[in-house]
């Protein structure tokens, strides 16, 4: 029993649960991802970055930091009351078992520049007994 971080392109380990965290779909828990204009500042910091030649990782971890992504969605979650419940919901439930918190991030996001990865930290802060679960890596292609 414990929390983890995966990309969508992984598969769940059997018996646990793979929750989206992201702005897009229609499924998962919205009050956990990044905010509208975090996200979209990210995006256009990172296509910026593409189009000036940077490669894909590189563009990620840079538009990550010229962003202040971390502190901005820190911030974010822990002066949102429903984040907050939402995040311990999740806390309360990887106590009974496998929990995966799910984004379209790379696998074993180079700099961990993915906002599941601040969950994790954020999780732990809040419950510092919860075991955090390995990472799955991705199906080969």
């Amino acid at each position: 029993m414990g929390l983890g971080r995966t990309t969508r392109f992984a598969p769940a380990p059997p018996g646990s649960r793979r929750v989206s965290v992201m702005r897009s779909g229609t499924a998962g828990v919205k009050a956990l991802a990044p905010p509208v204009d975090l996200f979209e500042a990210f995006r256009r910091e990172k296509t910026a970055l593409v189009k000036r030649g940077l490669g894909a990782e590189r563009a990620h971890a840079e538009a990550y930091a010229q962003t202040q992504y971390r502190e901005r969605f820190l911030a974010h979650i822990r002066s949102t009351a429903s984040s907050m419940q939402a995040l311990r919901a999740l806390l309360a439930e990887a106590r009974e078992r496998d929990v995966y918190v799910m984004c379209m991030c790379p696998y074993d996001t180079p700099g961990r520049a993915c906002h599941t990865y601040l969950l994790l930290d954020l999780a732990r802060e809040i419950d510092p007994e919860l075991p955090l679960l390995p990472e799955p890596r991705p199906r080969s292609r």
